[in-house]
Order: C-alpha cells, then sequence, then structure tokens
C-alpha cells in the first residue's frame, strides 16, 4: 500500500521533510510502498523463491519480520522521469544521505539484501524483533501510537494536545519554538506571515525563523520575538567568522 497515512506518525513528518529536502536539492523522490498487509509481504517473499524473480527480501509476512508490516518503512524512488531506479548518478545514495540526516536508517547502508530505495525507523533496532517483543503483534503496536503530538491529515500537520484540542488561527510554542496555526489547525511552513503589522517567516519545518535567514537568495534579520527587522541592523562577526 502506497498511504502514508498508515504509518507512524513520526515517520509520516520525517518522510515528509524527505520529500521537501530532495526536492529543493533537485533529487525528485517519489514514495512507494508504505504499510504492508500479511498477504503482501508473502507475496513479495515468495518471489525468487516459489515464484518468478530474484529474491528482495528475507522477511516472512506471516511472522510480521518486515519493518513495513509494522508502519515503521517505506520505499522510495525517482520521478524526475530518468527511470523510477536508474542510479548511475548516484540518485539513491545522494537521497539515503538525505534521510539519515533526518535520522532515518537507509536500506543502502546493509550488507544483506542492500535496499537503497528503502527508509525505515530506527528506534525499535533493524528488525522486528525488539517490536514482536513488546508487542507481539503490529495491530498492538498501532494501537499504542500516540493520539497526542503532531499528526498529518493529508493536507497539513496539526498539533494535538493530550487532551485531544489543538491551536487554529494561533501561535503555540512547542519544544521551545513558535508555529502558527491557520484556520484548519495547520502549522504554516515556509512562508511569509503578516501577524499585527509585523512580518515573519516560518520556516520549511514550521518554525517562526529568528536570526539571519536566506530567503528566495536575500538575507533577512529577526528579531528574537521573530520580527522582521525593518530598519537597520547592526552584525558582529563571531570568534568563527559567522555573522550573528
Amino acid at each position: 500500500m502506497k498511504d502514508i497515512d498508515q504509518l507512524h506518525p513520526a515517520l509520516q513528518k520525517k518522510l515528509r521533510e524527505l520529500v521537501k529536502t530532495g526536492g529543493e536539492k533537485g533529487l525528485a523522490v517519489g514514495i512507494g510502498e508504505c504499510l504492508r498487509t500479511v498477504e503482501e509481504q508473502n507475496a513479495l517473499y515468495a518471489q525468487g523463491r516459489t515464484k518468478p524473480g530474484r529474491i528482495v527480501t528475507n522477511a516472512d509476512g506471516n511472522s510480521f519480520s518486515s519493518m513495513h508490516q509494522w508502519g515503521v518503512a517505506f520505499d522510495f524512488y525517482r520521478k524526475d522521469g530518468k527511470g523510477a531506479y536508474e542510479d548511475g548518478d548516484g540518485f539513491f545514495r545522494k537521497v539515503g544521505e538525505l534521510g539519515k540526516e533526518l535520522g532515518l536508517e537507509w536500506g543502502g547502508d546493509w550488507k544483506s539484501i542492500v535496499d537503497k530505495p528503502h527508509f525505515q525507523l530506527p528506534d525499535w533496532g533493524s528488525t522486528p524483533k525488539e517490536l514482536k517483543k513488546q508487542y507481539g503483534t503490529p495491530q498492538s503496536f498501532m494501537a499504542a501510537w500516540p493520539k497526542d503530538g503532531w499528526q498529518f491529515d493529508g493536507t497539513g500537520w496539526t498539533h494535538f494536545r493530550s487532551d485531544g484540542a489543538y491551536t487554529k488561527n494561533d501561535w503555540e510554542q512547542i519544544d521551545g519554538a513558535w508555529y502558527w496555526f491557520d484556520g484548519a489547525g495547520h502549522a504554516i511552513e515556509d512562508q511569509w506571515y503578516f501577524y499585527k503589522e509585523k512580518w515573519y517567516y516560518m520556516g520549511k519545518d514550521g518554525k517562526m525563523a529568528t536570526g539571519l535567514r536566506i530567503t528566495n537568495a536575500k538575507v533577512y534579520s529577526f528579531h528574537d520575538d521573530g520580527t522582521m527587522a525593518a530598519s537597520e541592523v547592526t552584525l558582529k562577526p563571531g570568534k568563527d567568522g559567522s555573522l550573528a
């Protein structure tokens, strides 16, 4: 199945960041398989064994041996028209490095059945062994997924509090960063926002910008409260030569 909404909430967020960052770097990332059923995993496992083709996985579906079955993995491909799995220019390694910067485990680093078009959350190890030990089945694991925190609804990201409520048309500070949520409760991302006669810039992760920021090849300065500097700004080089 290719429905990212069925993935673990934390993986959904990282997947979205990967696609966006890849696009900014000229790497067109398409999303392939996400959550797999027992039947889908068994069919893949049979390839090269009881069905034609080469062996592509060592994970049997009946034993819940694929991280895809637990909703913590997804596959990707290139969608720039050069061939979904063309890798003569090192496309998959480039995307693999981006994913690792976001905290994902990349299948291209594996020794047994290298899987370059694969990412997964590393939180429970490289195999489902720990997940099976803690939860038994994917269904039990999914029932324990957080009902608060960040949730993607297919359109945007909403931050739910423990009581199920969420912010709309207002600011909210989360883990030390400020976000603006629109009327639908979605954090606005990678765009300017005009509020009470002041300009703010919300980064691609939704966080309010402070300090210096390069946007559309222009340099802007933002005060600690997030407001854009509209008058003369004095910049002083630090010990490493950077301006602050």
